[in-house]
């Protein structure tokens, strides 16, 4: 397998399907981490090359995303030949490296960032609200992913560039589903469809235990749960009061559909112990991810011979929830250099930019004008129902509790969540218990 398709997966999909690690890789050169343009300044340039800097890019610690970075920092420098890139990797956990960094006055410039970082960084005073560079850098708001531009938007400002677009869709083994009669479902499939499809695919053996899942679908996710959550027409969040109900009676029947599927055998427990992960060995019929997956999904298949394709996440009774993440670029509050940083961060929301960074295929183009373009759309193998991973964007839920309150209420929210799950499955608590303990810690936390 080439080794551009076999990155590893970024910390994204924790925070969202909770889902989130991001595929993308692309050539770039390596002068101990620093690279400028090769061309010679031009005399209306000699004043900008007099005054040469250095702007410090900091990355999650992955080779790839060093040289997607790079790659993407470079078409700046082509048409600013005075700005030299050095790129930094945060080894070790990125969020606390950028934190201490911080902290200590030796940030990045340009730093990159999930997003479920953003809020705290901002409200630190660690990012620099981008606003201001926006319409000089010629960014088209309007062409981006409205709920990938949400992430970066605390109170009204603008603090981080979404650098691709991840929302849940299904993966599926289309090999057990036609030993059942199935095909695969279309895009815009119910729940009560999915149900379906789900009582059929799931064998038990004679003692009751689960030896075929319907779906691999980690409802502990923040990104599964959430959507969950408003699937009967509830609301976990109140933005106003800045409170939560989990005790709501349509936020306790929406999250029942979810967890009960593993409470019931037909989702892999994500709590169970597997020699292997099961829909990768091919004993799973759905799983629930982003397109960062494609590429295992598809060594797997090739490895343990199955087929695969992939659909839209099934739309929920009332209202057709769909969990979504992604991570971008910020500029720090301390640059000496925020012009350049700025432009270097827009470089990620601009075509050419996109073009760069998504030349392994690994990730939907944040751009909703990009949606057809084949780079993406034939990785791994042409041939697979890709609109899936662009379809219903309307659909497209934030974590707004990530983004309205406290980083410390919001930590607890997810904390006390996944909780309130394993005391529902060990029959510690009935499920309106369990998240009626959810309201109680949640709204009491500062």
């Amino acid at each position: 397998m080439n080794k551009k398709t076999s990155r590893k997966l970024i910390p994204w999909m924790l925070l969202v399907f909770t889902m989130t690690a991001v595929l993308a890789g692309c050539s770039g050169n390596n002068n101990n981490g620093e690279s400028s343009s090769s061309l010679s300044p031009s005399p209306g340039n000699q004043e900008e090359a007099a005054k040469s800097i250095t702007i410090r890019i900091g990355t999650f610690d992955d080779p790839f995303e060093q040289e997607t970075a790079r790659a993407v920092a470079e078409l700046y420098v082509k048409d600013h030949p005075h700005v030299t890139i050095k790129i930094e990797p945060y080894v070790g956990d990125p969020k606390t490296k950028v934190l201490a960094q911080a902290a200590s006055g030796d940030l990045p410039d340009v730093t990159w960032l999930a997003d479920g970082y953003v809020k705290e960084f901002a409200e630190a005073g660690v990012l620099e609200p981008l606003d201001g560079y926006l319409e000089e850098n010629n960014v088209d708001v309007n062409d981006i992913y409205p709920a990938m531009l949400g992430y970066g938007i605390i109170d009204g400002q603008t603090y981080m560039l979404p650098r691709d677009y991840n929302h849940i869709v299904f993966y599926a083994n289309t090999t057990l589903l036609a030993q059942e009669g199935l095909t695969l479902p279309e895009n815009g499939w119910t729940w009560d469809t999915f149900m379906e499809y789900s009582d059929k695919l799931t064998k038990k053996d004679a003692s009751g235990k689960t030896t075929q899942w319907a779906v691999s679908l980690n409802p502990t996710a923040i990104g599964t749960w959430m959507a969950c959550a408003q699937g009967r027409g509830g609301q976990y969040l109140n933005k106003e009061e800045k409170t939560v109900n989990f005790s709501d009676p349509k936020v306790v029947a929406g999250l029942r559909d979810c967890w009960d599927l593993v409470k019931n055998g037909n989702a892999q427990d994500p709590m169970g112990q597997y020699s292997e992960d099961p829909f990768y060995a091919g004993k799973t019929a759905f799983m629930a991810g982003a397109k960062p997956f494609a590429a295992g999904i598809h060594a797997a298949a090739e490895a343990k011979g199955f087929e695969w394709d992939v659909t839209t996440f099934p739309q929920f009774p009332v209202k057709a929830a769909v969990g979504t993440g992604t991570s971008g670029y910020g500029v720090s509050a301390k640059s000496k250099h925020k012009k350049e940083a700025a432009g270097i961060v827009a470089m990620f929301v601009k075509q050419e930019g996109q073009i760069e960074f998504g030349k392994t295929g690994n990730a939907v183009p944040v751009l909703k004008s990009m949606e057809s373009d084949t780079t993406w759309r034939d990785n791994p193998v042409p041939g697979k129902n890709t609109d899936a991973f662009v379809a219903f964007p309307e659909n497209d839920v934030l974590r707004e509790h990530e983004l309205v309150l406290s980083t410390n209420k919001a930590n607890t929210i997810n904390l006390e969540v996944g909780n309130a799950f394993t005391k529902y499955m060990l029959g510690a608590a009935t499920l309106e218990d369990a998240l009626k303990e959810v309201d109680e810690k949640a709204n009491a936390a500062e």
